[in-house]
């Protein structure tokens, strides 16, 4: 009973130091109109008169996310998976 109380402790404990995936699936057409959008945001942000710290900051946010979507992106013969 000792050793089954403990396995199950340890296996709890390790479910949450395990990093958890999400997956998404988007058409091309849809990756393709949100990526464009994302562009035309940076060159918005950038031509605005808010805040330069303000501006960089969104603009440091948006690249983040397009690069990771390129590093985990998958492509399959219809959808992309996008990995978290």
């Amino acid at each position: 009973m000792k050793k089954l109380f403990i396995a199950i402790l340890v296996f709890g404990l390790m479910s949450f130091a395990a990093e958890k995936y999400i997956s998404i699936k988007l058409s091309e057409n849809q990756i393709s109109f949100h990526w464009k959008n994302m562009e035309t945001i940076k060159k918005i942000v950038d031509e605005s008169n808010i805040p330069h710290a303000q501006a960089k900051f969104i603009i440091a946010s948006i690249d983040s996310l397009q690069k990771d979507i390129n590093k985990h992106a998958k492509v399959d013969s219809t959808t992309l998976y996008l990995k978290k």
